[in-house]
């Protein structure tokens, strides 16, 4: 992979990394609106509603988060781009879409696969 290629994830991962943090202070600042308000039974029963979509946007974004910085790691340690699995070089197509990946494409369909069967009863 180019210098110029990885220069473009690099930049990819810092602008995903700023939307996802943009995205939480949004909801925070929403969710403190909605608690400084006066709220009747109503209201009550969607402020807990949005309290639980939150509670996963927030779980599925810091997972994100997570794993960009770890792709972001990869990149100092000149790791990035290489299957955790297999170790085999990611195609670039995969990580222009994918940028934060960690597995290639047969990996993770056979991880999925793995996922998938079912238990064997004794």
């Amino acid at each position: 992979m180019g210098e110029n290629e990885l220069t473009h994830l690099k930049d990819s991962l810092l602008r995903q990394r700023r939307e996802i943090l943009d995205r939480l202070q949004g909801l925070e600042s929403d969710w403190q609106t909605l608690s400084e308000r006066d709220i009747e039974r109503e209201e009550e029963a969607q402020k807990a509603d949005l309290a639980s979509l939150f509670d996963q946007l927030e779980e599925r974004d810091r997972q994100k988060l997570e794993d960009i910085e770890l792709a972001l790691t990869k990149m100092a340690n000149v790791t990035y781009g290489i299957c955790e699995k297999c170790h085999k070089p990611l195609a670039l197509e995969r990580l222009e879409i994918l940028p934060a990946t960690r597995f290639c494409r047969n990996c993770v369909a056979e991880m999925e696969k793995k996922q998938k069967k079912p238990a064997i009863l004794p």
